[in-house]
């Protein structure tokens, strides 16, 4: 037996073994939309505005009550009995300091304090002390005012005694714990905003794989590369296949599109060599699916497109080739695109069609008749004013 044949049978035998785990993405929010989820500033932004308990939001206390839930949880908390209630604050955001930091988040009413320095990624090399210092309460008295370090992850040593440790999930989690008794009176809209604050603090938490599923790839990451290695060989030999039939065709130049660009990967052309707005299109990305199909097309670019209803006036198309038109280059809404597809054709195509592949899309192109439609146009531009523009 080959040794391929065997490494075959290898992989075949850890596929009918394993189930492979299904990684599953995190679900978008508004902020990584935007591509600010984990800015601290926008962070601390948000935070100020659902603390602030007279906002539009209408959700009042909800946010200061679970942050004090969460800071009694600890320790230093529970011991600071002033702190286990908290009125008429106000919410400072970039609060400066004696030294010329800033503190993130400041809630203060003067007689007490909470002092939050808000982590995303950033390691925790904040002077500490200069926060702490620069904020007075009055009869200065430290047990009516607490530091908290928020932080996507825990962190076990925090250089200040008066300073806790409270991860982003831990508050949130808190909040929609609590959420229940705030929604009667709470404005719709900023609970959707507030459920996706939820959901992108969640996704900043979590990594996107599961422990189990490293673990997974850490016991069988010799058969998973070799499949890795398998399937790009198998996407070789489709370019190569469609490759073959562009130079076999006579009249193209066969055109990958370049590396990092929208259609790597996706598709092969063979571009008319008198014109290379005129061309045929192979789209195969789909053949490494679950459900493989390729699709071939006849596609127009640029001038070709300024009078595009000239083809089907002036060319005598036979019905079996007016059977490929593809509404693409009929619809008005597409006039002004620079591009269009005036034939197209999706094939759903098995294993022995792909082993013969430069085949198979020859037979098509013939039986379907999308070359002969493709000469025809050829031999319109040939002689029309279209060509010599």
């Amino acid at each position: 037996m080959k040794d391929i044949d065997l490494k075959l049978e290898e992989l075949q035998a850890f596929l009918d073994q394993n189930e492979i785990p299904k990684i599953k993405g995190k679900p978008k929010t508004f902020l990584g939309i935007a591509k600010q989820p984990h800015y601290e500033n926008v962070l601390s932004n948000m935070y100020a505005f659902y603390f602030k308990v007279n906002e539009v939001h209408k959700f009042n206390d909800l946010f200061i009550t679970s942050f004090l839930e969460c800071i009694k949880a600890s320790k230093l908390g529970a011991a600071k009995e002033t702190l286990q209630t908290f009125y008429d604050f106000d919410v400072e955001t970039e609060f400066p300091t004696g030294k010329g930091g800033r503190i993130d988040l400041l809630l203060n009413n003067r007689e007490q304090a909470i002092i939050i320095e808000n982590k995303v990624y950033h390691h925790l090399n904040n002077d500490l002390k200069d926060y702490w210092s620069s904020i007075e309460v009055e009869n200065k008295n430290e047990d009516n005012k607490i530091g908290v370090v928020l932080s996507l992850h825990p962190i076990s040593n925090i250089k200040h005694s008066h300073f806790i440790n409270i991860t982003h999930l831990q508050l949130l989690n808190k909040v929609m714990h609590n959420l229940g008794k705030y929604l009667l009176y709470a404005n719709d809209k900023y609970v959707v905003f507030l459920k996706d604050f939820y959901q992108n603090i969640i996704n900043l938490s979590h990594p996107l794989m599961k422990k189990e599923n490293i673990a997974f790839y850490f016991k069988n990451k010799k058969e998973i590369n070799e499949l890795v290695v398998f399937k790009k060989n198998y996407k070789r030999h489709i370019v190569s296949e469609i490759k073959k039939v562009g130079q076999i065709l006579e009249g193209f130049d066969v055109v990958e599109p370049r590396a990092n660009t929208q259609h790597n990967g996706r598709l092969v052309y063979y571009k008319w060599k008198k014109n290379n707005n005129l061309m045929l299109m192979v789209l195969y990305e789909k053949l490494l699916t679950i459900d493989p199909s390729l699709i071939i097309v006849i596609k127009m670019e640029g001038e070709l497109l300024v009078n595009r209803g000239v083809y089907k006036k002036e060319i005598i198309f036979s019905e079996d080739e007016k059977e490929n038109y593809a509404d693409h280059f009929d619809d008005e809404k597409n006039k002004d695109v620079q591009w269009s597809h005036f034939i197209s054709k999706e094939y759903t195509l098995n294993e022995n069609d792909v082993s013969n592949l430069s085949g198979f899309i020859q037979q098509r192109l013939e039986d379907d008749h999308i070359l002969s439609a493709f000469r025809k146009i050829e031999t319109f531009l040939d002689s029309s004013k279209i060509q010599r523009q």
